[in-house]
């Protein structure tokens, strides 16, 4: 389905079904699915070495997106036409909504579920309990006004006449927000090393 042939979504439900057809529907699936199914998967099967292995593909795969999407694609896109922008963003948005939220639920469980396997929790450290303050907050920033940023870019993307000075805008503190999640996500990976060495 082509967004321009969409219209502005009343209800938060409208919108993810929109976003859904945008994406295709195998795509969201497996978007959504995967990520919250492997870590489940990983503390279920009692293999550390496995977790790990997951919490770091989930970790590598949030922690590059989020690389591309503040020093790439946010300045490219505000570089753009009208036009071209919209163009672009209309297979962007859409799979960025319903990917990346997932993701960050799934690396922050993967963490959490990998510390517990390691028996971390028993006598937590400073370090941990960095990483788990930073995760949560990292989660807050996704699902609060990055969402926000986002679900406005789409509602613009879907609406019969898109407001592209609104849409740029919003775009713009997409990316900047962008930077401050990976000054949080580089803090992460800090507090990690120090678990590491702590453990």
């Amino acid at each position: 389905m082509s967004l321009a042939d969409a219209q502005r979504p009343a209800t938060r439900r409208e919108r993810y079904r929109l976003m859904a057809d945008a994406a295709s529907r195998p795509f969201t699936v497996g978007a959504v699915v995967l990520p919250l199914v492997l870590p489940i998967f990983g503390y279920v099967s009692g293999s550390y070495q496995l977790m790990f292995t997951i919490h770091l593909f989930l970790g590598a795969f949030w922690f590059g997106t989020a690389v591309l999407g503040a020093v790439v694609l946010g300045p490219v896109m505000g570089s753009l036409s009208d036009e071209a922008n919209v163009e672009f963003a209309e297979g962007f948005v859409p799979k960025m909504n319903l990917l990346m939220e997932p993701v960050s639920v799934g690396v922050v469980g993967s963490g959490i579920g990998l510390a517990s396997m390691l028996e971390l929790w028993a006598s937590p450290t400073p370090s941990l309990w960095a990483a788990l303050a930073l995760s949560i907050a990292l989660l807050v920033l996704g699902f609060g006004p990055l969402h926000s940023f986002t679900s406005g870019m789409f509602d613009e993307l879907a609406a019969e006449e898109t407001d592209h000075e609104r849409l740029a805008a919003l775009n713009k503190k997409y990316g900047m927000l962008s930077l401050i999640e990976l000054v949080l996500m580089v803090a992460v990976v800090a507090t990690m090393s120090g678990i590491r060495w702590g453990y």
